[in-house]
């Protein structure tokens, strides 16, 4: 594997970004199973390193919302390159799910800009809707 620090969740699961919960649930078993400290024989810092990632990939892989709020911040930091903006909003245009602790903006598309958990912004942020390929930039206040 590629240094473990540069890879997502789903790098370390070895399964595609758009991969069902049944085959992030499958690859998360076999991995753990090969990964085990327990299992190994020569046991090093990098396997316990490794089998560390491979458990928190799959608490936030596991659940569909800390799923989603990661997809988006993944797709953030993707996006630091210029972009074609849709739209620029400010913070203030995020609405609050009280129940799931997050903020968000509905796309045009019906999907969702998620506010990465970084608030208050510090520097103008782009953010992917979760949905289509449409970007807005969040500036500060």
């Amino acid at each position: 594997m590629a240094n473990q620090k540069d890879l997502s969740h789903y790098d370390v699961l070895q399964v595609p970004q758009n991969a069902s919960h049944e085959e992030i649930r499958k690859s998360y078993q076999a991995l753990v199973l090969q990964h085990h400290p327990d299992k190994q024989r020569n046991r090093n810092a990098n396997d316990s390193e490794l089998f560390m990632r491979i458990d928190e990939a799959w608490k936030i892989l596991r659940d569909e919302q800390t799923r989603r709020v990661y997809d988006a911040e993944l797709m953030q930091q993707m996006c630091r390159e210029e972009y074609f903006v849709n739209e620029v909003l400010r913070e203030v245009d995020f609405e609050i799910n009280h129940e799931e602790n997050y903020r968000y903006h509905t796309c045009r598309c019906g999907g969702f800009y998620i506010l990465p958990e970084e608030s208050p912004l510090v520097e103008s942020i782009y953010i992917s809707c979760d949905e289509c390929s449409l970007i807005v930039q969040v500036n500060p206040p």
